[in-house]
């Protein structure tokens, strides 16, 4: 919940510009999404280059239409956003079940987006660990990872807004079980980032780990400066 409309417009346009120049340089660049609050997608969704960004809604809710006030559906996102977040910490930890965010996944499956769907376990031990794996089976359990694409977000809750990010070794071995589930479970190319902490100080420990796809960036994304310096270095990792 950060961001007025008119802040997360100035935001995006600082961020495609220096986006648009590195590619004026012949840069690598990521594939950057951004999920903004509800009220900013309409102005971003005209104003954003898909070639630099994608756009993505922070939640939803699983029916279409109903008495449902104050809810979004994914049916009112298809011409906004090409993803939508599922299950985030802070969603559940406001509530939001296990078996809600199966329905949310499926829903979001149904209207053609791309649901990105967050799991995490409480406490850095491993008996706690394998709570996020259980958050990946439920929260497919109505979703057919073989025909449809998910992108998992590893966010350990531990790690969110604390001083540090979960260590390198810790998260290799977290996200390698996650992959694993995902084949279990029938997708031929699972696709793991890492939330939690990542920041312009800490990014080059996960850039530097060939088994994650990518990372969120949590507050340092609005800092227009901090967040493309985490974008250049997750485009071109630190050598050996």
């Amino acid at each position: 919940m950060h961001t007025t409309v008119g802040e997360a417009v100035t935001l995006v346009e600082t961020i495609q510009a220096a986006l648009r120049e590195r590619v004026r340089q012949g840069r690598p660049l990521p594939r950057p999404i951004i999920c903004p609050p509800f009220v900013s997608l309409f102005p971003l969704r005209g104003l954003m280059d898909r070639k630099l960004l994608r756009l993505g809604a922070q939640t939803c809710h699983w029916e279409a239409t109903g008495a449902y006030t104050g809810e979004i559906s994914p049916v009112m996102l298809q011409d906004l956003v090409d993803y939508v977040m599922v299950g985030h910490s802070e969603r559940r930890a406001a509530g939001e079940t296990d078996g809600q965010v199966a329905r949310k996944v499926a829903a979001v499956v149904r209207a053609g987006l791309v649901p990105i769907l967050f799991v995490g376990e409480q406490e850095p031990t491993e008996d706690a660990s394998r709570q996020a794996e259980q958050q990946l089976i439920e929260g497919l359990s109505r979703t057919d990872p073989s025909s449809h694409q998910i992108l998992v977000v590893y966010e350990p809750v531990w790690a969110v807004g604390a001083e540090q990010a979960a260590g390198a070794d810790h998260v290799r071995r977290e996200v390698e079980r996650l992959k694993e589930q995902l084949g279990r479970l029938g997708a031929s190319r699972p696709e793991v980032i890492y939330g939690g902490t990542v920041n312009d100080q800490n990014v080059d420990q996960f850039a530097d780990l060939d088994i994650l796809d990518g990372v969120g960036a949590t507050r340092a994304s609005l800092d227009s400066h901090r967040f493309v310096d985490m974008l250049d270095r997750i485009a071109t990792p630190p050598g050996p």
